[in-house]
């Protein structure tokens, strides 16, 4: 049967039958609990809410969607697919509407997850015995045309033509119809803090293109001490450039110099560098043809929208409570269950739908929403955005809940932070009642997220935006993040909060008014995981199979700012150290003060630079 009909009629009959009451792995497999010395209230606090959210019937939500039957809830998976049922199924039977235009709870998007290489991708030489093998010899830029090349093979040094330093590697050279072979960068005296625009890849092939080149093989320059000579990784997803682009391996190119009678590379680089003059020359006899061949990879995803009906005069209104449910799947070899990233805030979800459907007076709309792909760089909620099941407009206020299930009663370490409460001035009134009536210890954080949440595309779109967070911890995006980690009985009153809180806004006599505000809350940072801080925002869509840490944002003034260090690099290193994330990062500055300097190499595109950063403490939110 096809994958995806199977997935879609497997998810109708999960919604039907948890609409009938199946509760299938969650009441088979009830959880244990948390250490009771965390779980318990204090039991002096007398709550005002009009409706209390139970622990056990929170943690059961957990338990299904933690479970290791769903392999980590991975995008694109089965796992997700048998979540997204379930949480439909929880939304019908609270009595909530399909909320997608087509009547069922699934809002579909299609996510490009870059392309693959094909086998058929090849290199194939004339005028030598060297035959080049896909992946050992030779690689294509992921930013490679896909089609067929063939020309003579001709060296063109840097392939740069720069006049103010009277640099010309065209210079009498024809190059139309040939394939021209090119060093990587530029002459090190050029590049101050980075490299110029001749060095980029982009400048390269443009220069070769105009000159009727039809295509290019692109070598390192010379190593420092003992580095590798690694081929690029098949990194796609941005723009083609103009012509067939392959990164060859320094043995291939000097197999190929010596065939067409130059010298070596190393000795053409270091004329190149003392501004020798142009080595640029026909390579007779050599040849090159080849194919660049690969097919592009889609993903289906599926938000889960629902809608309960307001009853009052605003009910064209709507206030969205959203939660992204999705996880990492499986990480080598390791399921990644993400108990609290974020089964946590879509089971508070699933309680505020509950709750709310019991209420007598609802002015407003109450739109539900569980967003797929948010680790992959909020694609669900930006889809949303993009695409809303009802006006974008008509939408005036998000809540949202992401990584709740932390929380904890004492008071001297308020993991709790509410944060986005300056985009609107109806929010603090609200919070500063109701946050006290609970035995939460929490912070009101008045900027919004830097992007590291759902939140993030909705008040980028002019609506007021609340983010309930209890804080990154050690199990962060590691296989520990479990279900008999969750502060079920803190995260009941988490939720019975927002629940509140969502009331009130629903019930409220005038449309909450938008404020945009600065964004310089990161729940990266926060107290209790360090006392040092780099000023970095981690990419929620940086894949934790590839070496390195994917950057979304620095922090403005920051550390890591004031390094050169931008938005979009790959950290793949610290004093040396290879590092994949989070848990290394707090490995490798373990024991680091503000004032200390690391060594942070970066991939920039496909450049590595290294950069000095000196470490800050940090700040309490």
């Amino acid at each position: 049967m096809n994958t995806r009909i199977f997935r879609t009629w497997a998810l109708r009959f999960l919604s039907l039958g948890l609409m009938w009451g199946w509760t299938g792995i969650a009441a088979a497999q009830p959880p244990e609990s948390a250490p009771a010395q965390d779980q318990t209230a204090p039991t002096e606090a007398k709550p005002e809410f009009a409706f209390q959210v139970q622990p056990d019937e929170y943690l059961a939500h957990i338990a299904f969607l933690a479970h290791d039957a769903l392999k980590g809830r991975g995008t694109g998976s089965d796992g997700i697919d048998l979540a997204a049922g379930y949480i439909a199924g929880q939304f019908a039977a609270a009595g909530l509407q399909p909320g997608n235009p087509d009547g069922t709870y699934f809002q579909e998007f299609t996510i490009s997850r870059g392309a693959t290489v094909l086998e058929n991708t090849r290199l194939t030489l004339t005028g030598t015995d060297v035959q080049p093998k896909l992946r050992v010899d030779f690689m294509p830029f992921g930013f490679s045309a896909t089609c067929a090349f063939d020309g003579d093979l001709v060296f063109a040094g840097y392939g740069v033509v720069n006049t103010d330093d009277k640099h010309d590697d065209y210079a009498g050279l024809d190059v139309a119809g040939k394939v021209v072979l090119l060093l990587r960068r530029e002459p090190p005296a050029w590049d101050g803090p980075r490299w110029t625009d001749h060095a980029t890849f982009q400048t390269k092939v443009a220069r070769a293109a105009e000159r009727q080149a039809v295509g290019v093989l692109i070598v390192n320059q010379a190593p420092e001490g003992s580095a590798p000579d690694d081929l690029t990784h098949f990194y796609a997803g941005g723009p083609r450039y103009a012509l067939p682009v392959l990164h060859i391996r320094r043995t291939l190119a000097n197999a190929l110099l010596k065939a067409g009678g130059l010298a070596d590379l190393d000795t053409l680089q270091q004329k190149l560098d003392a501004g020798a003059g142009p080595v640029s020359a026909p390579l007779p006899g050599l040849h090159a043809a080849g194919e660049v061949a690969s097919t592009s990879n889609e993903t289906l995803a599926r938000n889960v929208v629902a809608v309960l009906p307001g009853t009052g005069p605003h009910a064209n209104e709507y206030v969205a409570v959203g939660a992204h449910y999705d996880h990492l799947g499986e990480v080598r070899g390791q399921i990644m269950n993400g108990a609290d990233d974020n089964a946590s805030g879509t089971a508070g979800v699933i309680e505020i739908a509950r709750a709310l459907a019991q209420a007598p007076q609802r002015d407003r709309s109450l739109l539900c929403l569980a967003f797929s792909a948010e680790e992959m760089g909020l694609l669900g909620s930006g889809h949303y955005v993009d695409a809303p099941t009802v006006p974008i407009e008509q939408i005036v206020v998000m809540v949202n809940l992401d990584m709740i299930g932390r929380g904890t009663f004492d008071r001297a370490e308020p993991r709790l932070s509410i944060v986005g409460v300056a985009s609107s001035p109806a929010f603090r009134p609200v919070l500063e009642h109701w946050l006290p009536a609970t035995p939460l210890a929490g912070t009101l954080v008045d900027s919004v997220s830097m992007g590291g949440s759902d939140d993030q595309p909705f008040h980028a779109a002019d609506i007021p935006t609340l983010f309930f967070h209890t804080g990154v911890h050690a199990d962060y995006h590691r296989p520990t993040d479990d279900t008999e980690a969750i502060n079920a009985e803190a995260a009941a009153w988490i939720t019975g909060l927002a629940a509140q809180t969502v009331l009130e806004l629903l019930n409220a006599p005038e449309r909450p008014e938008f404020v945009e505000v600065a964004a310089s809350f990161s729940p990266y940072f926060r107290p209790g995981i360090g006392g040092v801080v780099m000023g970095i925002m981690p990419d929620g869509k940086d894949d934790p199979n590839e070496p390195g840490w994917a950057i979304a944002q620095v922090m403005p003034d920051g550390p890591a700012q004031e390094a050169g260090i931008q938005g979009g690099d790959i950290i793949m290193e610290i004093d040396g150290l290879p590092v994949r994330g989070l848990p290394d990062w707090r490995r490798l500055v373990a024991g680091k003060k503000a004032g200390d300097v690391i060594s942070v190499k970066v991939r920039r595109g496909t450049d590595e630079l290294t950069k000095e950063v000196t470490l800050t403490e940090r700040k309490q939110p």
